[in-house]
């Protein structure tokens, strides 16, 4: 483990921890076992996730194209949230390139359109369509998400755009590191969401249908 990593998430050693008396702990004392404790400023719950969109300085923010994708309802109503969790996250990891805001606003319109909970299914949940395993992963402080994670985030939360939307963005810095693993360098941005999409190196027929609409929307809003 790096020490960068050490300072990000120590273990709590077996401690113990007043109960009420009972046949099984008739001291009042029971023995908590060791487990890992995140530290501030690694991880996010909703509070928190509130309290920086509140606070964030939006001065020199960029901020996704607007007026672009007219064919979705909705479709800049969630503009002020990806350009903030967009720099947070750019912010907090100092990648280069950076996330491109219009990348991630292109993504939720292939994902979902615009819309909340679009395909009412058990697998992926919100305008972002995050799976029950990619939440699980990003909410692991011993995980692979672990550098930066979430906590106390329930699967009906990702009905909320303020919430799923900065664990979107968080998750596509994971799928940067992936892609870039598989690739031998930095993705575009198509190898990117197609990372996101589970398909970066996937043979299936459906890998170009999957991208076609995030390509349409990208290329709309990069448009000079």
């Amino acid at each position: 483990m790096t020490e960068k990593s050490k300072k990000r998430i120590t273990m709590v050693r077996e401690h113990p921890r007043h109960v009420p008396l009972s046949r099984k702990n008739p001291d009042g004392l029971t023995i908590v076992d060791q487990h890992p404790r995140r530290l501030k400023g690694t991880y996010l719950d909703s509070v928190e996730i509130e309290s920086v969109f509140e606070g964030y300085d939006r001065k020199n923010l960029v901020w996704p194209k607007a007026g672009i994708l007219k064919k979705y309802k909705n479709a800049d109503k969630y503009d002020e949230i990806i350009a903030i969790w967009t720099d947070y996250f750019n912010k907090k990891f100092d990648v280069n390139p950076p996330l491109d805001p219009d990348a991630v606003k292109a993504l939720i319109a292939s994902e979902s359109g615009f819309r909340l909970d679009p395909l009412e299914n058990k697998v992926a949940f919100g305008i972002a369509q995050i799976t029950k395993g990619t939440l699980k992963i990003l909410q692991d402080p011993a995980g692979e998400a672990k550098e930066f994670t979430f906590d106390k985030i329930r699967q009906k939360d990702l009905r909320d755009p303020s919430i799923a939307i900065p664990m979107a963005a968080r998750w596509l810095f994971r799928k940067r590191d992936t892609a870039e693993s598989k690739l031998g360098r930095a993705p575009n941005a198509e190898e990117l969401i197609l990372e996101y999409k589970g398909l970066l190196k996937s043979r299936s027929q459906y890998k170009e249908k999957a991208l076609k609409k995030f390509r349409e929307d990208y290329a709309a809003l990069k448009k000079k």
